[in-house]
């Protein structure tokens, strides 16, 4: 069984850049790596998930997991695929996720010739199944996590009627933001869906209880609680915001880059930039 969280070793040579949600703009991550002057050599980049869908290239983007300067988390668009590719019968007659795949930018994979067919199903999906749900870098004042949407307990189902499908304990539905220590392999397997799919933290903030920042790579939206004590900065992505937002030590990165418009852009960023900004 795959991992859920993964730790990864401070950089000791290079740097170290996150890249909000792909969703197959593999175009647009060039660029930007151009401009950065990435060394493949010595620096390292860190997805927050959505390798595909709703971009052109999808195939390009899962084709980074074979790089070793890549590392990424698994996002609620790599379970669709995963959950299409190997569909299993719920119980209740609930509808799984492979039933909304397509509706969400999935249709890529029926344009694929045979080879490419072959190419995803013998390598690139044991790689997606081999993706965390978390990834720790490093250790210590500089340590810093990525996931996808959410480091926060309990069901991102406001009625409660999945946690009490899956007869959770009191304590588990409970809505709080993990800390450093809590981030474990038995408290990220009861928590797969808000971390994948929770909205909740975002949701907290907006401009009137908030405080705008400019930093170099545009607008940070901060919140009257942009840290928690308890938990490193993590960044994440999921919900496409029109300016970066701090909230309870997550970063909130996704700027929606396959929409290609005026208010959207694809950020990667220098955490010891990002690290300079919050201090």
């Amino acid at each position: 069984m795959a991992s859920l969280h993964q730790h990864v070793a401070a950089n000791k040579v290079g740097r170290d850049f996150i890249v909000g949600d792909l969703h197959g703009c593999l175009d647009l991550l060039q660029v930007e790596l151009d401009h950065i002057g990435f060394d493949r050599a010595k620096d390292r980049l860190f997805s927050v998930g959505d390798l595909i869908d709703r971009g052109p290239d999808s195939m390009g983007c899962l084709r980074l997991l074979r790089e070793p300067w890549f590392f990424a988390v698994r996002g609620n668009h790599e379970d669709m695929l995963l959950d299409y590719v190997y569909e299993v019968v719920m119980p209740y007659g609930i509808r799984t996720l492979a039933n909304i795949f397509f509706r969400n930018g999935g249709g890529w994979v029926e344009t694929l010739d045979a080879d490419a067919q072959q190419e995803l199903r013998e390598d690139l999906l044991r790689r997606v199944v081999a993706l965390p749900y978390v990834i720790t870098v490093g250790e210590g004042e500089t340590q810093f996590h990525v996931a996808h949407a959410e480091l926060m307990t309990g069901s991102i189902d406001q009625s409660g009627f999945w946690s009490r499908l899956e007869g959770l304990p009191a304590n588990q539905t409970r809505k709080r933001v993990l800390t450093d220590n809590e981030i474990t392999e038995n408290a990220l397997a009861q928590m797969i869906e808000p971390l994948t799919w929770g909205r909740r933290l975002v949701g907290q903030v907006g401009k009137d209880n908030s405080k705008e920042v400019v930093v170099p790579e545009g607008m940070l939206l901060v919140s009257q609680q942009p840290l928690n004590l308890g938990l490193s900065l993590t960044y994440v992505g999921h919900t496409p915001v029109t300016s970066m937002i701090l909230h309870e030590s997550h970063l909130f990165i996704d700027r929606g880059a396959y929409a290609r418009g005026n208010a959207s852009c694809l950020l990667v960023l220098h955490h010891d930039e990002v690290c300079s900004w919050i201090a």
